[in-house]
């Protein structure tokens, strides 16, 4: 088998039908409550099946519907050994149609009840909740063409957890408040950047249980210019007499030196606008001090929470929000070439995206540390006993 991670001897023939018969079953179960877009007398296949194959194919490496198209033409023996393909694989056209109707809430829904079997780990989880323009499918001279895609992103178990479409990054302000019903944070702690920073968003995350750790900014003013003037003051007499907990953390790698200094406080009693903000119990400042190339560069964030004033567990959900970017976003770019994508016709990007986004929380179910994702895309679309152990940990109830 491709991936070193599966030893031949145990992973049988009959393990491997099993993985694919649970998968299917499972696919089946979920796929009946999605809308099917085909008229009833031009349904030559299953939309069960249907959705196997472009899932399966995103997960083999396949970055367009001509290379989903062509990932079924060349694996037609086996697909059929499994799906329901009495007329063979289908055509480009049966493809590029369906991806191109299915409406997208169909999809999301499809995904949010797929990832809503995860098994929680033991430990606190932290979401992180942020937005991505698909470059490649927005046409630049036409705003309403935009497709600006929010993602919840679990940094413990390293899954995505569910995703919005917005027209724009500023309309995140009203698709966190959908994303976050959609899913289940009870227990989390959630970071979100400063669009984000909002009463209703802050109320909402209470609400369902969870915490939030809000970085602050210019969108919100009059609350970043009062935290920005409370801890200058505080550092002017270096934090003498003021209710607070700090944590310093220093990195060193690559040529450059990093140092992070957070300084919490619960001391918000003269905060104007504490109430206006559900749950809120500490105000934080982050300190970040780079020297790269002798060049040494600061910056200080802003943020408010309904954390305790603890600075260690505070640093860590901040840094796990900045994961987002390069365990997301930079994933789909390089590993999925999404900003390469021009797919653009009706809902097709936008689905597409969602498969996307599935093929990436399946491929990170193996543990196998010693291939890249890009290693395990390519030995998935080569190997089909290595993509039938894949399909087989989507199955099961951890996904």
């Amino acid at each position: 088998m491709c991936a070193k991670g599966v030893k031949n001897e145990s992973y049988n023939e009959e393990a491997r039908e099993l993985d694919l018969e649970n998968f299917r079953s499972r696919l089946v179960d979920i796929t009946q409550s999605i809308e099917d877009p085909r008229v009833r007398d031009n349904q030559t296949y299953s939309l069960f099946s249907l959705v196997a194959i472009i899932f399966c194919a995103i997960v083999g490496g396949a970055n367009s519907i001509s290379a989903i198209h062509r990932y079924a033409t060349s694996k037609k023996k086996w697909l059929m050994m499994w799906l329901d393909l009495k007329e063979g694989v289908p055509t480009y056209d049966t493809l590029w149609w369906l991806l191109v109707r299915l409406d997208p809430s169909q999809t999301e829904e499809f995904f949010r009840q797929w990832t809503s079997t995860l098994s929680k780990k033991e430990v606190e989880d932290m979401i992180a909740i942020d937005g991505k323009r698909l470059k490649g499918a927005s046409n630049k001279n036409q705003s309403e063409s935009l497709l600006h895609m929010v993602s919840a992103w679990s940094s413990c178990r390293g899954l995505i957890l569910g995703q919005l479409k917005t027209e724009t990054k500023s309309n995140e302000i009203t698709a966190i408040p959908e994303l976050l019903d959609s899913i289940d944070i009870k227990g989390a702690v959630i970071s979100i950047d400063a669009m984000g920073c909002q009463k209703a968003i802050s109320k909402k995350i209470i609400e369902n249980g969870a915490d939030y750790l809000l970085m602050v900014k210019d969108n919100q003013p009059t609350l970043h210019d009062e935290i920005q003037n409370f801890f200058e003051q505080a550092e002017s007499v270096k934090f003498e007499g003021v209710s607070h907990n700090s944590f310093i953390r220093e990195d060193k790698g690559h040529g450059r030196n990093e140092r992070r200094e957070l300084y919490v406080s619960d001391d918000i009693d003269w905060l104007p606008m504490k109430d206006d903000w559900t749950g809120l119990k500490c105000i934080v400042m982050l300190k970040s001090f780079r020297i790269l190339n002798g060049v040494t560069s600061e910056e200080n964030r802003y943020y408010i929470t309904s954390l305790p004033p603890v600075g260690e567990r505070i640093v860590r959900v901040a840094r796990s929000h900045w994961g987002i970017e390069n365990k997301v976003h930079w994933i789909l770019d390089v590993v999925f070439q999404e900003d390469l994508s021009q797919i653009s016709t009706g809902h097709a990007a936008e689905n597409f995206s969602i498969f996307r986004r599935m093929s990436l929380n399946v491929i990170r179910l193996d543990l196998d540390k010693k291939k890249s994702l890009i290693g395990k895309r390519q030995c998935a679309g080569w190997d089909d006993e290595y993509m039938a152990f894949l399909l087989g940990l989507a199955a099961i109830k951890k996904f």
